[in-house]
Formats: C-alpha cells, sequence, structure tokens
C-alpha cells in the first residue's frame, strides 16, 4: 500500500495545475481578485455565549457565526466555525452548507463547500449543480472542493481520497491541509516536518491532476494547505498561536508560491 512518484512524472503533472484562483460570490459573480483572503477555519464543536457559558454547538449555531462572518468586512470566506452536532454527522455538513449559502447576502463574500467523503460528495455537487443551473455550469465556476487532510506521517485515509476523485473527475476544486505536528507525527524539526508536509502536499497535488487528466480534464485547481504545529511535550496536546506554528505555516506558504499553488495557511 505504498505509492512511490517518480520525479518526473511529479513535474509533469504539476504542470497542468490551474494557478490562478478566482472565488465567486453567492450569485456566482467573481469577487474582486486579492493577494491575501481572509476566511474563519473550520469546525469548532462548542459554542461561548456572551455570558461564558460553553455549550455544544448546534444547527442554528451554524447560522449565527454565518451571519457574523457574513457582516464582517475582514473575512473574505465566512464558513460555518462550528459543527452542528445535534444532527447526524453523516449529514452535518451537507445541512451546514446549505445554512452558509442561504445566509450569503454580502456580495463581497466567497461561496465554498467541503466534503471528506464519495457520498458527501455527490451531494454537495448536485446541490451547487442546482444553485449553478447545472453541472457544466458549475465547471466554469467551481467553488466546491473535495479532499481532506493528511494522516502524517505520509498517509493518505481512504474516504477523503474518494472525496478528491469524485470532485477531480468533474473537474471541480480539490485542497488538503497538512497538519503534520513536529515531535509526534513528523520530526522534532521544523525543518523536518516541512520535508514531510511537502512531500504530502506534492503527492495529494499530483494525483489530484492525474485523475482529472484520466477524465478527460486538462487541468484542474488543487489547493494546498497547511495548519501544523509542534507538540506540546509536557501536556501532551497540539497547541496553535505559538511561533512554531507561525513559522511553518509561513514557510508553508513559500512552498505553495513556489510551486505556483493557492495555498491556506492557519492563523491564530
Amino acid at each position: 500500500m505504498i505509492a512511490k512518484i517518480p520525479e518526473a512524472v511529479t513535474n509533469e503533472f504539476m504542470k497542468k495545475a490551474l494557478p490562478e484562483l478566482q472565488l465567486y460570490n453567492r450569485n456566482l459573480k467573481p469577487i474582486p481578485k486579492k493577494e491575501v483572503y481572509f476566511q474563519t477555519f473550520r469546525q469548532g464543536t462548542y459554542l461561548t455565549e456572551r455570558n461564558g457559558k460553553s455549550h455544544p454547538s448546534t444547527l442554528a449555531d451554524v447560522e449565527k457565526v454565518v451571519r457574523v462572518g457574513n457582516a464582517l468586512s475582514a473575512i473574505d470566506i465566512p464558513l460555518p466555525a462550528v459543527a452542528a452536532r445535534n444532527i447526524n454527522p453523516s449529514t452535518s455538513d451537507l445541512h451546514s452548507t446549505k445554512i452558509f449559502w442561504n445566509n450569503l447576502s454580502n456580495p463581497k463574500k466567497a461561496i465554498s463547500g467541503f466534503a471528506h467523503n464519495k457520498e458527501t460528495m455527490k451531494t454537495l455537487i448536485q446541490m451547487a449543480s442546482a444553485l449553478a443551473g447545472d453541472i457544466e455550469k458549475l465547471r466554469k465556476t467551481p467553488f466546491v472542493i473535495g479532499g481532506i487532510c493528511p494522516t502524517s506521517p505520509l498517509v493518505w485515509p481512504g474516504p477523503g481520497l474518494d472525496a478528491m476523485i469524485t470532485a477531480a473527475e468533474e473537474g471541480l476544486i480539490t485542497r488538503t491541509i497538512g497538519m503534520a505536528t513536529a515531535g509526534s507525527m513528523a520530526p522534532m524539526s521544523l525543518a523536518g516536518t516541512l520535508v514531510v508536509h511537502n512531500a504530502e502536499m506534492l503527492s495529494f497535488e499530483v494525483f489530484s491532476q492525474m485523475v482529472a487528466y484520466d477524465a478527460g480534464r486538462k487541468g484542474i485547481m488543487a489547493r494546498m494547505g497547511c495548519s501544523s504545529s509542534i507538540l506540546d511535550v509536557r501536556k501532551g496536546y497540539y497547541p496553535v498561536g505559538n511561533p512554531e506554528m507561525a513559522l511553518l505555516n509561513a514557510a508553508a506558504a513559500e512552498l505553495a508560491q513556489y510551486y505556483r499553488c493557492p495555498n491556506v495557511s492557519a492563523g491564530a
């Protein structure tokens, strides 16, 4: 179950990737291009109210946070920042996506949709095709994404790959966000962690283009991403907001620029 991709094959298929990132609003009109876009991060499992009390997030909370993101001038893509834990997990993402789309009234905000397995991706494509008019119009204004985060080091979960394959075959967008953690799932050194991260990103990018090419597509948008940090060895957890996380994500963005790929980096 180990796949090795020769350098020549990697170079060949990396050239097929579409380097230009275009985002669309709820009416599928292009929004102005920027060097950097800001989006909310998915997916919290609790919501803290103004009184300081926290509770497991619900579908109603999804609508709250989307409406806030829709109103904030600093946010370009107001993704559902919490998960709806009061409904079936297998359909939670689809219900949250519907709420996101229905509350995206600001024409300056970008629409998006993401799926982590094949069945959810198929349904998401049907939803997006209905919004666009049909699948051909969706391919011209792609905004739904299939993919998954790798399990470091160098392992791709099957359901996420199925979602990526489904999206790539339709000529839509694929994306992965690496979370290689220095000191646990990756080497202790930041340089070593970046090597693991880069291998994961390149393998996903190349495989996405291979699938699209096999389905008769010339090239698709495959986005790289990074949310890597370093293990807190005293407490045994994954912290955010630390200097190492900032360095890893900045370096990952530089690597993505080198490969001419749009990149998503975590902030804190």
